[in-house]
C-alpha cells in the first residue's frame, strides 16, 4: 500500500475538540485517518503507513497515557453529528441498548475475561462492551459505551450490567439530551433490571422482547404468557406483503403492571418457517398504556397508528442491523 502522506481532509474537525490539546489534536487526527485509511489498523501499522505519524510510541502514549477525557470528546463528536442534516438526530429515531463481545487475545486488556457470545454459541476470551446506538431513517451511530467487568477476587465492586445500561439512559438524558423518543434493547435489559422504570421516568417509550415465563393475568386466572396462544383468536393482517396473525389486548402482566399484549406470529410460506419471538413497547399517553410483544411472533401497537407499524419493524434495527428503519412489521 502507498504511504498516507497527509491526514484525511475531515479530520478538521478535531481541531475544534476543547477535550484535546493541540498535540493530542495532531495524535487524534493521525489515529482516525489510520483508522480510515490505513490497511494495517493497530498502532504500528497507522505509525507506519501514515507518515505525519512518526514514532509509534507517541501515539500509543497518546492512546494509553495521555490525560484528556474520553466522556467530552465523546460528547463533541455527538455535538458535531449534530451540525449535519444526514446525521442529526430527532424524536422519531431510536436508541437501542445492547452489549457485544470483541474477541482479545491478551491478558493485560481491561476487563477481558471468558463471555459467552450468542452469536457464535460457545465462549469467548475478550471484553463485553454494553453500548447505546442512535438510528432512524437516514443514519445510524453509536452513541456511548461502558466497559463491563466480571466480578471476581480482586476485592472490588464491579458494576453489573443492568447498572451499566442505566447509567448509560442517564447520560443520554441528564447530558447529553438526545431527543429520540424509543429505546430499544433485548430481553435480558427487559427482564427485572429497572430500565422500562427509568425510561418512563423520562417520558421517554421503550420496546424489548418478553421471556414466555412471565405471568399475565387473562379471564381472571394467572398464567404464563406463552400460555395465551392457545386462549386466543387471532387476526390476519398483511403487512409489506408478509401475512401476520395478530391479537392485543390490555392485560397486567408481572413486573411490568397492566401493559397492551400484542400477540403476533408470521405466518409460514413454503420457504419459511413459523416466525415466533418476544417483544415488549412502553407508550406514552393520557393513562401511559403499555404494548408487550409475546412469545408467538411480533407485532406492535403504539400511542399513533403512524407510528406503530414503525415502531414494530425498528427492533430489526437494534438485533442486527442498524440502518433504514422502514414503515411495515420487521421480522424480530
Amino acid at each position: 500500500m502507498m504511504p498516507i502522506t497527509d491526514f484525511l481532509s475531515c479530520m478538521r474537525v478535531f481541531d475544534e475538540f476543547e477535550s484535546l490539546s493541540p498535540a493530542q489534536r495532531y495524535h487524534a487526527k493521525t489515529y482516525a485517518t489510520g483508522l480510515v485509511a490505513a490497511s494495517n489498523k493497530t498502532v504500528a501499522g497507522i505509525a507506519r503507513e501514515v507518515l505525519p505519524a512518526g514514532d509509534k510510541r507517541a501515539l500509543n502514549k497518546f492512546l494509553t497515557e495521555y490525560d484528556w477525557d474520553e466522556q467530552q470528546f465523546n460528547h463533541e463528536r455527538l455535538e458535531e453529528l449534530q451540525k449535519h442534516g444526514e446525521t442529526r438526530w430527532s424524536k422519531d429515531g431510536y436508541i437501542i441498548l445492547d452489549d457485544t463481545i470483541t474477541e482479545k487475545a491478551g491478558d493485560d486488556v481491561p476487563g477481558v475475561g471468558r463471555f459467552y457470545d450468542h452469536a457464535q454459541g460457545d465462549t469467548v476470551w475478550g471484553q463485553d462492551l454494553i453500548y447505546a446506538f442512535y438510528a432512524d431513517d437516514k443514519t445510524a451511530y453509536p452513541l456511548t459505551f461502558r466497559l463491563y467487568e466480571k466480578q471476581d477476587g480482586d476485592g472490588q465492586d464491579h458494576d453489573t450490567k443492568y447498572d451499566l445500561a442505566r447509567d448509560i439512559v442517564t447520560e443520554l438524558e441528564d447530558e447529553v439530551g438526545v431527543p429520540a423518543d424509543t429505546y430499544l434493547f433485548d430481553s435480558w435489559f427487559a427482564h427485572d433490571s429497572g430500565l422500562p422504570e427509568l425510561i418512563e421516568s423520562y417520558d421517554k417509550d421503550w420496546i424489548g422482547p418478553l421471556r414466555s415465563n412471565r405471568q399475565v393475568t387473562y379471564g381472571g386466572e394467572v398464567i404464563r404468557v406463552d400460555a395465551l396462544e392457545e386462549r386466543i383468536d387471532t387476526v390476519e393482517r398483511n403487512v409489506e406483503d408478509e401475512i401476520y396473525h395478530i391479537w392485543t389486548k390490555k392485560l397486567p402482566v408481572s413486573q411490568l403492571g397492566d401493559v397492551k399484549l400484542v400477540l403476533a406470529e408470521k405466518k409460514p410460506t413454503k420457504k419459511t418457517k413459523r416466525t415466533r419471538s418476544s417483544t415488549s413497547l412502553r407508550t406514552r399517553s393520557t393513562h401511559r398504556p403499555s404494548t408487550l410483544f409475546a412469545p408467538t411472533g411480533c407485532g406492535g401497537a403504539s400511542r399513533r397508528s403512524s407510528r406503530t407499524r414503525s415502531r414494530i419493524s425498528a427492533w430489526e434495527t437494534a438485533r442486527c442491523r442498524p440502518t433504514k428503519v422502514p414503515v411495515g412489521t420487521g421480522t424480530f
